[in-house]
């Protein structure tokens, strides 16, 4: 594993703030979403349509949409139909709202917006759309609207985040994890003694390492789980960014199958959704690709051949840890091959190990799930011995 960084060589307090590293500071965005609306006023005065030049994120998740310039959609009030009435009336009561969050310094999901207003949105999607495209369009991040998705990342370890109305999560308590936050809300983190954290994959192995307490127990040191069940969300993504912007001395390893599915959720974290193409938050380098890798699979099966000789044919205590491509498997990473060459930088080192364990995969046929460590009673041994290799070795 190239570069982690040196464990314990952090030159600044593990208790830091986290409320000023938006793009835009919420006066500098009240005060672009003011004079925005003065502009549709003054337009008004003059007897003309309001109008709002509108950039598209759907545009940039084609491969063919490298140039990294979003397409543009004049939307005007009351404009040529009813559709585009619609969808001005909707971007300008977005903007609306996340004004007066700003002001009053609430944040609001995206989900509180659809179902306050569901005459005028259709469908949850359509929210989800236009606050991104807004953000994209005022150049910030969705989050620095005061607007964020429902939590969907959980995390658990020693970790306590204080929020800025007022209460403090301990992300040391309970069986099952704490919500993660919207980056947002977050005042300042206290991660003291914290040695590693690693993100999961699957929701069911995240809860099997926190109800056996591997965070505190490990001999790697104390560490913090963090999971967003499957392809990560912009409020896990951006939470981990953070983490690294201000703790960089602190290892932030992924645990994934070695499927097309896993490689992409790697590609994600490491490098962005497709979905959020120009995210400035996409490319996070303190992401480091933990496992499960062709060689793991390899050294997996060895062993399971041997304590196969030593065990009768009916034990489950051991089972392949493999199992054989399906067309779609080889479809979807072939497509991963193709979204690694047009959206991930050459010289990264994980886009490499990327490139390079995808072709092995394909090359051997065979997949891998972590879940066959876990049903053998192995997988808090095996991570101890992968943590303390990549941090000590």
């Amino acid at each position: 594993m190239p570069s982690l960084p040196r464990v314990g060589s952090s030159t600044q307090g593990s208790h830091t703030d986290w409320s000023s590293l938006s793009v835009a500071s919420p006066g500098t965005l009240i005060n672009r979403i003011e004079n925005l609306m003065a502009s549709m006023v003054d337009a008004l005065s003059r007897g003309e349509p309001m109008s709002i030049e509108l950039a598209s994120r759907r545009s940039l998740r084609r491969l063919n949409s490298l140039d990294g310039h979003p397409r543009r959609q004049l939307i005007s009030f009351p404009g040529k139909t009813l559709a585009e009435a619609d969808k001005f009336t909707r971007v300008l009561l977005i903007l609306q709202l996340s004004h007066d969050a700003l002001v009053f310094g609430d944040v609001l999901t995206k989900r509180q917006i659809y179902y306050q207003y569901q005459d005028l949105f259709d469908k949850q999607r359509v929210v989800d759309d236009l606050v991104d495209d807004i953000a994209l369009t005022l150049g910030i991040y969705r989050d620095d609207m005061n607007i964020v998705a429902s939590a969907k990342g959980f995390l658990s370890g020693r970790m306590s985040i204080r929020l800025k109305d007022g209460p403090v999560i301990d992300a040391s308590l309970g069986d099952v994890g704490t919500p993660i936050p919207s980056v947002a809300s977050i005042s300042t983190v206290d991660c003291s003694g914290l040695r590693w954290v690693l993100v999961v994959e699957k929701d069911a192995t995240f809860r099997s390492l926190v109800s056996s307490r591997f965070s505190e127990t490990s001999i790697a040191g104390t560490g913090l789980l963090i999971t967003a069940k499957g392809y990560p969300d912009l409020a896990t993504r951006t939470f981990l960014q953070r983490m690294h912007d201000r703790h960089a001395d602190i290892p932030i390893m992924l645990l994934a199958d070695l499927d097309p599915d896993g490689l992409n959720i790697v590609r994600c974290y490491r490098f962005g959704a497709d979905s959020l193409a120009d995210e400035t938050t996409s490319h996070n380098r303190g992401i480091h690709w933990l496992g499960i890798k062709t060689h793991h699979v390899q050294s997996a099966a060895s062993t399971v051949k041997s304590q196969q000789r030593k065990t009768s044919i009916s034990s489950t205590a051991c089972r392949d840890p493999v199992s054989l491509l399906s067309a779609r498997d080889r479809r979807m990473a072939r497509h991963t091959l193709a979204r690694i060459a047009a959206r991930c930088p050459e010289a990264d080192p994980v886009a490499e190990q990327l490139r390079s364990q995808t072709q092995t995969m394909l090359m051997m046929n065979v997949k891998a799930e972590m879940q066959w460590l876990d049903d053998a009673g192995d997988l808090t041994d095996w991570l101890d011995e992968q943590l303390v290799d990549a941090l000590y070795g």
